[in-house]
């Protein structure tokens, strides 16, 4: 499990099993990134985010940490799904840029994937909404 600040921590699927853990961390709340994706294509590994959920959860966790609330953000291996979101937040949090956003989330976690066709997903619905 990682923190991307004081509210925000991002694992993969055993984190969010290690109930002991959570409670000692004081985390309030479990969000699985999974349920703000859905697949691609019959591939079982391939993903790509539902744009409306992505960009709600992130309004989301934006108005849950400002009420100090802490949150483990996880899916299966923490390296895709997950920093996606992550970043989500520190964009709309910090008023940074996706670019800046996974570049700080990258810090946190070096393994995260980055994946400008998401990212270009989420601008093309910001553009049509």
């Amino acid at each position: 499990m990682d923190w991307v600040d004081n509210f925000i921590a991002i694992g993969d699927w055993l984190d969010s099993e290690k109930i002991a853990e959570l409670q000692e961390k004081s985390i309030d709340l479990v969000l699985d990134a999974r349920t703000l994706f859905c697949r691609k294509g019959n591939s079982p590994f391939e993903f790509e985010p539902i744009p409306e959920k992505i960009l709600r959860a992130g309004d989301l966790l934006v108005a849950l940490s400002d009420m100090k609330a802490k949150i483990l953000i996880h899916c299966i291996w923490g390296i895709d799904r997950t920093p996606f979101v992550a970043m989500i937040y520190v964009s709309k949090k910090y008023d940074k840029s996706y670019e800046e956003a996974y570049e700080d989330i990258k810090e946190f976690r070096p393994q995260a994937i980055y994946h400008l066709d998401w990212i270009e997903q989420l601008q093309h619905y910001g553009r049509t909404q």
